[in-house]
């Protein structure tokens, strides 16, 4: 059963078993205590299921295999029968650094002495380390070449920057957010749109995740490189998932959106029939970009 005010970690498992001990006992080693773990496993065929059973958490019934944006989505839609103020994301094979959730709940609070009861987005930065938990880099956003502070709506459209294993948001944007539609990508990107455009996004500057990279990542971080420039520029862009999202979006919210951004929304989202000049200056109008000169060379050569 729910256990009420506390902040609820939402566990997706999928074939999990190698290292889903270690990231449960990061959990429980936390310095704030005050959580309750809801788990769900999609289908897995090894024992995730068995070992989610054998500590002290919420499993919920076993279901069909639905996929990490349709397992959270389940995962996040339950856990609002509680009266929890906070949610946070769970992936199965990361480490949690101790004081993870007391420095986001710390950033939570801040902006919630400042803004009141608003949609609530904090993120953090990771430590990219490898399937023994070696450093590769120990930043993300560096690894990667992001700026944390370019997270506008329009931005968000085009990359989604917030990873959703550091992430906890308020129970305002959790019910706002509700239900995510078909159409969009990840569960992270939509709740990053939702509260970009409806709330405020704001971050931890600090690495509180090892965040493992193996050969069973269902997403994972690419290291920013003259590889990486090279493969954008010559690699076609496809933007229809983006474009879809975006259509989603439109659809849920249309009645909250100012006119200036449900035009953007419907221009982007039928940018597939326009002409090879049209969806250029659609990107440019809207300002529609990717971070960094080399990923917008890429967008504007490939679209």
């Amino acid at each position: 059963m729910l256990l009420n005010k506390k902040i609820l970690i939402l566990l997706s498992t999928y074939n999990g078993e190698k290292y889903l001990k270690q990231q449960l006992d990061s959990l429980y080693n936390q310095t704030y205590k005050n959580i309750n773990i809801i788990a769900r496993d999609d289908n897995s065929r090894d024992s995730s299921r068995n070992i989610l059973n054998s500590y002290d958490i919420e499993v919920m019934p076993p279901n069909k295999n639905l996929g990490p944006r349709d397992s959270f989505s389940v995962l996040l839609e339950y856990s609002l029968l509680s009266d929890s103020p906070y949610f946070m994301f769970c992936d199965q094979d990361d480490v949690w650094k101790e004081d993870k959730i007391e420095k986001t709940l710390k950033k939570m609070k801040e902006l919630e002495s400042k803004l009141g009861d608003i949609p609530l987005l904090v993120y953090a930065d990771l430590e990219v380390v490898d399937e023994n938990l070696q450093t590769i880099d120990k930043s993300f956003w560096h690894f990667e070449q992001i700026n944390p502070n370019m997270n506008e709506f329009n931005r968000l459209l085009m990359q989604n920057t917030i990873t959703g294993c550091t992430v906890m948001i308020n129970r305002k944007l959790a019910q706002l957010a509700m239900s995510i539609p078909d159409g969009t990508i990840m569960h992270d990107w939509w709740l990053g749109l939702v509260a970009s455009q409806f709330g405020k996004i704001d971050y931890v500057d600090e690495a509180l995740i090892k965040y493992r990279q193996h050969t069973q990542n269902s997403t994972g971080a690419k290291r920013f490189s003259i590889n990486y420039i090279i493969n954008k520029i010559y690699t076609s862009m496809n933007l229809m998932p983006h474009q879809k999202q975006a259509k989603a979006f439109l659809e849920t919210y249309r009645g909250s959106l100012d006119n200036k951004t449900v035009k953007m929304l419907e221009e982007f989202s039928s940018l597939e029939s326009k002409s090879f000049w049209q969806k250029r200056k659609i990107l440019l109008k809207h300002k529609l970009l990717k971070q960094g000169f080399a990923r917008n060379l890429g967008l504007m050569l490939k679209i």
